[in-house]
Order: structure tokens, then sequence, then C-alpha cells
């Protein structure tokens, strides 16, 4: 494991590769990048006769994706996003997106995510929600603050996700009241290797679960781009019922709160601060794998998903977002963040940190798009590093 020190000498040797890149680019340079970003965007349909400045073209955004775990090996694949407005939708509206993740490992795993926000005309109604299948193997933690690599297990599983949100408009202050169904169901569940050394007692069937239930929604969302916010903030809280009525395995409630800032300090350029506080926690009753979790692309980014989990997730990061050319920007951030349970109480020595930069390159101006290269470390209990590249930021 990569000692703090090392961590820290890491981060500095990324930020004066990108003070360097900064320093390196040029006019012909940025022109450059205006070609090759023009490959990424692809309209979905001709100008029309009738077609005003106001009208918006539907577009598709494609970036390539690549990952890498121990326990999934390489994997590659394309970042898709759809880009529109409803019918009768004018410029009032903003626009709705469906972003399409599909990544295959070299060990034959397969991974499906989409994650959708729709505005209907004047903004009346959000339709909101999760769409996904994974079929791929996940280094599984005991749950807790402490959890260690020693106890950790390799399994695989598929996973199938259904989580559609309807919320309507509350008065003219971009409130939304609403809700929807949650299927979430895990199965197939098996060891990586035929004999767990770790625990030969761990019984990996009993991990499978089928979540079905009903939430309620509450969202405040006066953002000025959903993809890449720049002002305005967001606010979204759901409680979730789950039973056995409905064909689910276990009886539970999951609730959870988001909340996202951004700023811009200066009227003289793009810059941008972010920052996100985040909360989840799942009720008695909750099967093992709908834990909270931290981890990931999102939530303290240098960890691998689902790193860290029980019975609550707390995390809070930051973001400087410096735009250093029309096409081409820089990203620093930080956050911590922790979980706990009645069983595995956290306290400050357990606290874990994340800490990391990237690179962003602008696809489509209009919509403030970015293809996203983010390098991270995770600190604290035990340390990791990973990066990212995909479509939009990660809040």
């Amino acid at each position: 494991m990569p000692s703090n020190r090392s961590a820290l000498n890491t981060v500095s040797r990324l930020s004066a590769l990108l003070i360097a890149i900064t320093l390196a680019s040029t006019l012909p340079a940025q022109s450059l990048l205006d070609r090759v970003t023009d490959w990424f965007e692809f309209d979905l349909r001709k100008p029309r006769l009738g077609d005003t400045d106001t009208t918006f073209i539907p577009k598709v955004v494609l970036s390539p994706t690549v990952s890498y775990e121990p326990a999934t090996s390489l994997g590659v694949g394309a970042g898709i996003k759809i880009l529109f407005k409803p019918k009768g939708a004018g410029p009032e509206t903003r626009t709705s997106n469906v972003p399409i993740g599909l990544t295959y490992t070299f060990k034959n795993q397969l991974i499906f995510n989409s994650g959708y926000t729709v505005f209907f005309p004047e903004e009346r109604w959000l339709l909101r929600g999760n769409l996904g299948y994974s079929d791929f193997p996940v280094l599984f933690f005991e749950s807790g603050p402490r959890s260690q690599r020693s106890d950790a297990h390799d399994i695989r599983y598929r996973r199938i996700l259904v989580e559609p949100l309807l919320l309507r408009k509350i008065g003219q202050n971009d409130v939304f009241f609403g809700g929807g169904f949650r299927f979430n169901r895990f199965f197939d569940l098996g060891l990586e290797e035929p004999e767990d050394v770790n625990n030969p007692d761990f019984k990996v069937a009993e991990l499978a679960s089928a979540s079905v239930g009903l939430e309620l929604a509450f969202s405040v969302d006066d953002r000025d781009n959903v993809l890449n916010a720049s002002e305005g903030k967001f606010l979204e809280f759901t409680h979730g019922f789950y039973g056995k009525i409905l064909g689910g395995t276990h009886q539970f409630m999951l609730s959870k709160a988001d909340y996202r800032g951004y700023i811009r300090p200066s009227s003289r350029n793009e810059n941008v601060i972010a920052y996100q506080l985040y909360a989840r926690y799942a009720w008695d009753g909750t099967p093992n794998l709908e834990l909270s979790s931290l981890g990931g692309a999102e939530l303290l980014r240098g960890f691998r998903e689902f790193r860290w989990r029980d019975r609550l997730a707390y995390f809070a990061q930051v973001e400087y977002r410096y735009q250093a050319f029309r096409k081409l920007g820089f990203v620093f951030f930080g956050g911590a963040g922790d979980v706990s349970g009645e069983d595995n109480p956290a306290n400050f020595n357990t606290l874990k940190y994340s800490l990391g930069a990237g690179i962003r390159i602008k696809i489509i101006e209009s919509e403030n798009l970015n293809v996203r290269f983010d390098y991270a470390l995770g600190m604290g209990r035990s340390n990791e590093r990973n990066f990212y590249l995909g479509i939009a930021e990660a809040f």
C-alpha cells in the first residue's frame, strides 16, 4: 500500500504535469483540439425549415471509457449521452440527457448503466432514474469503517437495477415532489475461487437478495446546467419502503440526502467552485449488498467502488474547476467521509480522505459538456489510487 508521503508525491507530480500541459498549450494546439472534439459529437437530425436560433437539435455524444480493477482486469467501453428536448419544450426547458455506459472487461464481464434526467415542457414534470445490469466480480469487504483487505472475498454476481422517479413541479421555484419504484436484484452469486482461504465458512449465496419497493422523492434543482453546472444548487431527498408484498426478499427502508452547490468566484472567467454533501442510511433489515457505501467514480474517488460499507455513509467533497482555455480545463478536488453502524461506530481516527486532479476537454460548448480524466488517491485506514475516464462531472 502507498504511504501518505508517496501519495502526496504522486499528487505533486500530477499537478506539475497539468501545469506543464497548460504552459505548452498554444493556439494551433487549441485548433487541433477543436477538430478532435468534433469527432465525439453527432447530430441526430439535420436542421429543418422553420428551425430558429432557439431550436434544439438532438445530439449523441460518444467517449471511450477505460478502467482497471484487479478483480476485473482491464475494462474498455464507451460512454454515450443522448441530449434532447421533448416535443413542445422551448428554451425555458433545460436539456434532457440519457447517458448509457457500456464496459467490457478482458475477463468477459459486462457492465451497463444509465442515470437519466428528462425535463418535460416548461419543466412541469421531471423524470429521473437509474437503469443498470452488471455481470462481473467484485472484492467484497466486510462492513464497517475498519474493514481490512485480509478479510475481503472475491465474489461474482449479476445485478439488475430499475429505478424510475416521476416528480411534479410545485410552484415557480424549481421545487419538485413525486415518487416511483425501485427494483434491485442480486443473483447468481459465487466465489471466484472454489475455496475462500480467508474464511472457509463464508456463505456467498446468502448475499442474494431482491429489493422491491416504493420511493418518495423531494428535489430542489435550479442548476443552470444538469450535466456540468456553473451556478445554482441541487437538493434531493429520497425515502424508500421495501417489503415482500411486491416480491422482495427483505423488509426495510432506505433514506438518502444529496446537496450540491456551484459558485463562480469571478464574472471575469468560467472557473467554478463545486461542493457536495451526501448521506445515506440503511434501516433495520437491509440486505447486505444494499448497505450504504463509499468509493468509486463519484463518492470518495480513489477507493474502489463499494470499498467502505455500513448502514450509514456520509461524505463531503469540494472541487475547483479551472477553465484554462476555451476547450481545455483542469480540476483539483478533495473530500472526506466515512461509514458507520451500531456495531461499527466511526470516529475521527477512521475518517477516509480523497485527493486528486484531472483534465477536462470540452466536447459541446453550448451544453458545457466535458470528457473528464481524473486521477485520485484514497487515504485513511487503507490507501488506494484509481483513474477515471468518462463523460460529464462526478457531481
